[in-house]
C-alpha cells in the first residue's frame, strides 16, 4: 500500500466521507481532469459542481458539504465575494481556495476570510486530494449520540426489570435492522438483566467502572452480551457493589461509549437514587416509570417524580407504565387515576400476568416463549413502535 493509500484511509476515517460531504465547485473545463482521477476517486463521492464565476454555488449542495474546494478568479471580483458569502453562512465549512495564478497579497486576503489551503489550477489530482485529507483531518468529527430511554419503579418490585427486557426485544422488531438496541443495567445491587434474558456474564459493569481511565473500545466490547432476542446487554456486577461506588463521570463515560455505538440505549435503575441515578435520568430521552395501581406504589411514584423535576428532569419526558393491570368491572383505581395521581401519561397498561412471567424469567426466556402474544407482549410491543415512530 502507497502513501496515497494510506491517506486514503485516514481520510476516510477522519473525515466519515458520505455523499455531498465532498464538494467541488469550478469551470466545466476545470473539473475535466478529475472526472477520471484516481486520486480524486480514492476519496470516495465527491460531488463536482460546475459554476461559472458569477455563479453561486447551490445552498442544497452547502449544506452537506463538510469540506469545499471552490475556484477563485482574482481577476473575477464574484468570485471573492462568493467565497466571502460561504464563509459567512456556512462558519465550520473547511474551504479550499483553487486558484490559476496566486499572489501573496490574495492568499492573506483569502486566509483572513477563512480559508484553509490554496490549491493549483489546472487541478493537480494527487496534490489536491492530499489537500483534501489534510482539511478533512482538522474535522472533528460528532458522532450523534443515540436516545437514552431510563427506566425506573415507583417501588421495589414493581416489575421494571421484565418491562425493560421485553421493551428491548419488542425495539428489535420495529427498528430498522441497522440499528441495534444496547440495555445497560444499572443496579449495581439486585441487577437481573441478564438472568432475565439466560446470559450469564465474564465482564460486567463493575469491570468498566473499574477501568476508570483506561476505560476503552476494547473494554467495552468485551462487556457486549448478545441476547438471542437481537440485543445487548451490559451485565449488572455479579457481587453487590456500593451505589457510590460508581460516580457521574465514570457511569456518563460508559453511557456514552454505548451510545455512540448503538441506535437505542436502555438503562436499568437501581430503586434508590444518587446523584449520578439522578444525572443519568436527567440526560435521559425519556424516563419510563413503572407503577402499579397500589396506594403505596402511587405515592412513591409521586415522590420520586417530585425529585426528578427538583434536578431538572422535564415533567413532559416522565411517562407511566402502568404495570399489573386488572380488567374487572369494578377496579378501584384505573389508568386515568393513575395519571391524574402522578400528574404524567400512561403510555402502556399491561395485565397481570401472575405466574407465567415469574416462570419464564426463571427459565431465563420472555414471557412470549411460554405464554405466546399474550396481552402484556402486545402492549409493549405497541410502546416499542410509538418509540421507534417518534410518537412519544
Amino acid at each position: 500500500m502507497g502513501n496515497m493509500d494510506n491517506y486514503f484511509t485516514t481520510a476516510t476515517k477522519a473525515a466519515l466521507w458520505r455523499p455531498g460531504e465532498l464538494c467541488i465547485a469550478a469551470v466545466p473545463e476545470q473539473l475535466a481532469s478529475l472526472r477520471q482521477s484516481a486520486a480524486i476517486g480514492g476519496l470516495g463521492s465527491a460531488t463536482l459542481i460546475e459554476v461559472n464565476a458569477g455563479l453561486d454555488v447551490p445552498d442544497a449542495a452547502l449544506r452537506l458539504a463538510r469540506v469545499l474546494v471552490i475556484e477563485v478568479d482574482p481577476d473575477q471580483p464574484a468570485t471573492l465575494r462568493r467565497v466571502r458569502a460561504i464563509r459567512g453562512s456556512y462558519p465550520n465549512l473547511k474551504i479550499i481556495a483553487a486558484i490559476a495564478h496566486s499572489d501573496v497579497s490574495l492568499v492573506k486576503t483569502l486566509v483572513r476570510q477563512g480559508i484553509c489551503d490554496v490549491a493549483e489550477l489546472p487541478f493537480q489530482p494527487d496534490e489536491l486530494a492530499a489537500q483534501i485529507i489534510e482539511a478533512a483531518l482538522d474535522l472533528t468529527v460528532e458522532v450523534p449520540l443515540a436516545p437514552l430511554y431510563a427506566v425506573v419503579r415507583s417501588v421495589g418490585g414493581s416489575g421494571s426489570t421484565s418491562v425493560l427486557t421485553h421493551l428491548a426485544a419488542a425495539l428489535t422488531v420495529h427498528a430498522p435492522a441497522e440499528q441495534r438496541i444496547c440495555v445497560a443495567d444499572l443496579d449495581l445491587q439486585g441487577g437481573e438483566v441478564a438472568a432475565f434474558v439466560g446470559l450469564s456474564a465474564a465482564v460486567t459493569l463493575g469491570t468498566l467502572l473499574e477501568a476508570g481511565d483506561r476505560l476503552d473500545d476494547a473494554v467495552v466490547k468485551s462487556a457486549l452480551l448478545e441476547a438471542r432476542y437481537g440485543f445487548v446487554v451490559v451485565a449488572a456486577p455479579d457481587t453487590i457493589m456500593p451505589l457510590d461506588f460508581a460516580d457521574q463521570e465514570q457511569i456518563n463515560n460508559v453511557l456514552t461509549s454505548l451510545r455512540r455505538k448503538f441506535a437505542f440505549v436502555l438503562v436499568d435503575l437501581p430503586a434508590d437514587w444518587t446523584n449520578w441515578s439522578l444525572a443519568v435520568a436527567a440526560s435521559a430521552e425519556r424516563v419510563l416509570m413503572v407503577t402499579d395501581s397500589s396506594i403505596a406504589s402511587l405515592r412513591q411514584g409521586r415522590r420520586k417524580i417530585d425529585l426528578l423535576e427538583s434536578v431538572g428532569v422535564n415533567r413532559n419526558t416522565i411517562k407511566l407504565i402502568a404495570n399489573r393491570t386488572e380488567r374487572r368491572l369494578f377496579r378501584n383505581i384505573g389508568t386515568t387515576d393513575i395519571s391524574d395521581a402522578l400528574r404524567a401519561e400512561v403510555v402502556a397498561t399491561l395485565s397481570d400476568e401472575k405466574g407465567a412471567l415469574r416462570a419464564a424469567q426463571d427459565q431465563g426466556v420472555l414471557l412470549s416463549d411460554v405464554a405466546g402474544r399474550g396481552a402484556y407482549v402486545r402492549a409493549i410491543d405497541e410502546l416499542a413502535r410509538r418509540l421507534v415512530a417518534g410518537e412519544l
